[in-house]
């Protein structure tokens, strides 16, 4: 797993490939029924590909978007996108604070998303947008 910020300028397309298609985009509120519409959203327009671990990019969707909820309090997109070489979801929201890998501590019921989408990704980062930021998943597709 590696992860990628805007600071480094590193050219992801050696990794993703040329991009493809933007398979879907969906616009939610803050609110915790976003994180399962999100995942409905998402399971459908993967249901028939099979070189990947839909379980594994629902989870990855589903830390990513508690935390634009938890975090950002603001309105948030998801976007799905099909690569070359990889399937990447991406969450943005208008907080432009960085995510942030946080020890783990067994006795704290949070601060784990970041870990589970560094485990269960083939890449992520983020990137920094004039409206806040971009968090972003790699899947490898092929």
């Amino acid at each position: 797993m590696n992860a990628f910020n805007d600071s480094g300028k590193t050219d992801l397309s050696l990794h993703f490939g040329e991009f493809l298609a933007t398979i879907g985009t969906w616009t939610m509120p803050a609110l915790t029924d976003s994180v399962n519409l999100a995942r409905v959203n998402v399971s459908q327009n993967l249901e028939l590909e099979e070189k990947i671990d839909v379980h594994q990019v629902i989870a990855v969707l589903s830390e990513l978007v508690a935390n634009s909820i938890l975090h950002a309090t603001t309105e948030l997109q998801v976007s799905l996108e099909r690569w070359q070489y990889m399937i990447k979801i991406v969450v943005a929201d208008a907080n432009d604070q960085p995510p942030v890998m946080r020890s783990l501590d067994v006795a704290v019921d949070c601060g784990r998303g970041m870990h589970i989408v560094d485990q269960y990704s083939d890449l992520w980062g983020y990137e920094i947008t004039d409206q806040g930021k971009r968090i972003w998943a790699g899947f490898i597709s092929n």
